[in-house]
């Protein structure tokens, strides 16, 4: 419908058909919005202009063709305050632009300066960050459908040689998306800058020029203004063109895996417990590598309140940790994120403060490799016969006497001791460094650690477990291991019954 309905509109003009570069930049245009879906009819439509020749042509594109579209378009202005006067000139303008073409306009003046002396960060970023942010107020207000933007072809080719240059994956290779998050339409992504400046001259329309652009502190004005160039005349004359064509091709792909990390995350039965996520590690291993990696960089991102903060680095030392040799080990992330191994359970957790600086963005703190977690130790007097309740642990456990011909030794919960071969006082308490027992059947001792080691204890939860303990050694673990000393044998005349109610 919305190319019938632009057909309609513009075919058979001759001021258009006189005007071949106008017109090939049209059909571009609405080619683009026809292929990526960028635009219903009737639309309500934000035109981001900053004043320079790429915005200016878009806004120009856009008005040209809302008629056919039955569009209703608002200018939105950003002035960062970056350049003094000459972004005071360049808000005048997009202003006066506006009421020229009776086009409304928003326009806000936010010092990315002032904000930079508050917090860290690059300007190319917070200004990012700043435009949107007033991109999505101006979108409530005026119940906008979608805001387009100016990008084009010659960008999307720097894009992606700025992050292969910082060794992105696809995710980053597949460069600027013609439409993101439903909101942001990108027409001009298939038109070069060549086609922008000959339809700007060919239409005889003013633009501004952004003075920054020749800076070439910026990563991005060097390669636009040096790389590029090089490539150009040294290898490939349609280099741009080709870029861009690569970034279409591994956006695809990357949407295919995509599609694969969704289905493997169903298929992990993965545990969201309000700010904490658990792994199964054997299911997680039986996936192929990069399904591995994708999934580990989702689920930190979803913990962290910046995207741009999960790097490489971090997702490869979570891999490192569940592919490592170490049975345990805990990682602290940037953003407060807490990732720890406990044999074969992975645990991710985002704190409420964060742990390290936001802007220490490859810093992790290494595997910790003691035992001394966050818990109070506890300490309960025994009384025969008594029930103890371990506030700690939420565990109850019931002490009594009782006779031989009660003795049923198939009872996960309950055990049956000696009560002749025990050394009273009886305490329960948590664990405590050089805890030893006899565990029955051996005849000698071993570590309380050690055991929690064979039995696969989590290294977090080993001090919240219970131990009954005499003046000599550990009797008991509860759920876990009876001492050898403590047992009933054809000796025992009288029995402690001891059980987790």
């Amino acid at each position: 419908m919305l190319q019938a309905e632009f057909s309609k509109n513009y075919s058979g003009n001759s001021r258009f058909e006189t005007r071949k570069l106008c017109v090939i930049v049209l059909q571009k245009v609405r080619q683009t919005i026809e292929k990526y879906n960028m635009l219903e009819v009737e639309d309500r439509v934000g035109v981001a202009v900053s004043g320079g020749p790429d915005s200016i042509t878009l806004l120009h594109v856009m008005s040209k063709i809302a008629a056919g579209y039955q569009l209703s378009l608002v200018i939105v202005h950003v002035n960062h305050d970056l350049r003094g006067e000459e972004s005071e000139r360049e808000e005048r303008f997009v202003r006066e632009l506006g009421e020229t073409m009776k086009i409304p306009v928003e326009a806000r003046k936010i010092s990315i300066t002032a904000i930079r002396k508050r917090e860290q960060g690059s300007v190319e970023n917070i200004s990012r960050r700043e435009r949107y942010k007033y991109f999505k107020e101006v979108t409530e207000r005026y119940s906008l459908d979608k805001i387009v933007l100016g990008h084009n072809r010659d960008d999307q080719a720097e894009t992606v040689i700025m992050k292969f240059l910082r060794g992105s994956g696809l995710g980053g290779l597949r460069g600027i998306l013609p439409v993101r998050d439903g909101l942001y339409a990108r027409p001009l992504i298939e038109v070069s800058r060549k086609e922008i400046l000959a339809f700007l001259k060919e239409e005889g329309v003013q633009y501004m020029t952004d003075s920054s652009n020749v800076d070439d502190i910026y990563v991005r004005n060097r390669i636009r203004n040096r790389l590029i160039p090089g490539l150009k005349d040294q290898y490939n004359p349609r280099l741009i063109e080709n870029i861009a064509r690569m970034a279409d091709i591994i956006r695809l792909e990357n949407d295919f895996i995509e599609q694969y990390v969704d289905d493997a995350l169903l298929k992990l039965n993965i545990i969201y417990e309000g700010n904490r996520i658990g792994i199964h590690i054997a299911n997680f291993k039986l996936l192929h590598p990069v399904l591995r990696l994708r999934i580990i960089k989702r689920l930190l991102e979803n913990r962290s309140s910046s995207k741009m903060k999960i790097s490489y680095v971090h997702v490869k030392a979570v891999i490192d940790l569940i592919e490592g040799p170490r049975s345990n080990g805990l990682l602290d992330l940037p953003l407060g994120i807490t990732v720890r191994r406990e044999y074969d359970n992975l645990t991710i957790v985002k704190d409420k403060k964060s742990s390290l600086p936001s802007d220490q963005h490859d810093s992790i703190k290494k595997v910790r490799k003691d035992d001394k977690w966050d818990i109070n130790d506890y300490y309960y007097d025994i009384s025969i016969p008594g029930t103890v309740r371990i506030e700690e642990t939420g565990l109850t456990i019931d002490f009594s006497y009782t006779g031989i011909e009660h003795i049923d030794f198939n009872t996960a919960n309950t055990v049956f001791m000696d009560y002749d071969s025990l050394m009273f006082p009886l305490i329960i308490r948590n664990m405590r460094a050089g805890d030893r027992m006899q565990p029955l059947g051996l005849g000698g001792t071993k570590k309380v650690k050690s055991i929690f080691i064979d039995k696969k204890i989590p290294r977090s939860k080993r001090r919240e477990i219970p131990l009954l303990v005499d003046q000599n050694a550990v009797l008991w673990i509860p759920g876990i291991q009876l001492s050898d000393r403590a047992r009933v044998t054809d000796t025992t005349e009288k029995i402690l019954r001891a059980e987790i109610i």
